[in-house]
């Protein structure tokens, strides 16, 4: 496991696509960055102080300062990644109690925000003329440690369906996504649907919107005290005030019109 502390600021020394058709050595070296390597297509052996570690597309590989990495033998042909190197600075300045840990070899394959923030990384360093360049990079770096880190306790858990539906439900409050409607938009079953959504969210379809209206209405009440609660029903989806208010009470233990406050 690696350690990398959230206060702290990293200079992303280099980044880029590395392609290689005919197969290649990873550098024999002792670098004083970490170097970060993603698998896009292809297998590549890496060995760090004698350790090895296969890299297989959609896995992420992370080379700690100071210690010898090189390979024994070539990559696959054809093989492509992204990498980045990045230096820490201002160590002694740091809170050493807000910690991102990180695994040096992680699969990402259910985590394809990783690989976005990776290509998102490359794209803006290649930009040099962007005012906000590094604050875009440092920014997106510390994003990027946080997607990683989330792999180890939620790999096992992510459905890229259930993480649209996620997405859907959230770009359209105003409404009520029915389990036989979603189930012909993603050609599956509804069966095969409200089950894979229970699994990673433990809820079911309905009552996974349900919920999450009423927390958004519930946050919704005191930054809108003049509001009406008709229109604030009618916006999420609910027939009217009267149906609104009644689940929400019996989400929260009191009517809306004690949330305005």
């Amino acid at each position: 496991m690696i350690s990398f502390y959230a206060e702290e600021k990293y200079d992303i020394t280099i980044c880029n696509y590395n392609y290689s058709p005919e197969g290649i050595l990873h550098p024999d070296r002792i670098m004083q960055e970490y170097d970060f390597l993603y698998m896009l297509q292809g297998q590549w052996e890496i060995i760090e102080d004698e350790v090895s570690y296969e890299l297989h597309e959609g896995e992420l590989l992370i080379l700690e300062p100071g210690r010898h990495h090189y390979s024994r033998k070539k990559c696959t042909p054809h093989m492509r990644n992204m990498y980045l190197h990045c230096l820490p600075l201002n160590l002694s300045d740091v809170c050493s109690d807000n910690v991102i840990t990180v695994s040096k070899l992680t699969d990402c394959r259910k985590a394809p925000r990783v690989s976005r923030i990776f290509q998102d990384i490359i794209e803006t360093y290649w930009k040099p003329l962007d005012p906000y360049r590094r604050l875009r990079l440092e920014s997106l770096f510390s994003l990027l440690l946080i997607e990683i880190a989330g792999c180890r306790s939620s790999s096992d858990y992510y459905d890229p369906l259930v993480n649209d539906l996620q997405t859907l439900f959230i770009s359209n409050t105003e409404r009520f996504f029915h389990l036989e409607e979603l189930a012909a938009r993603y050609e599956t079953s509804s069966r095969t649907l409200g089950s894979r959504f229970k699994k990673v969210t433990g809820s079911s379809i309905y009552q996974y919107q349900l919920t999450q209206k009423l927390n958004m209405i519930h946050e919704l009440l005191p930054q809108n005290p003049e509001r009406g609660l008709r229109d604030i029903a009618l916006s999420f989806g609910f027939y009217d005030e009267f149906q609104m208010s009644r689940l929400y009470k019996r989400q929260f233990g009191f009517p809306p019109s004690r949330g305005r406050y």
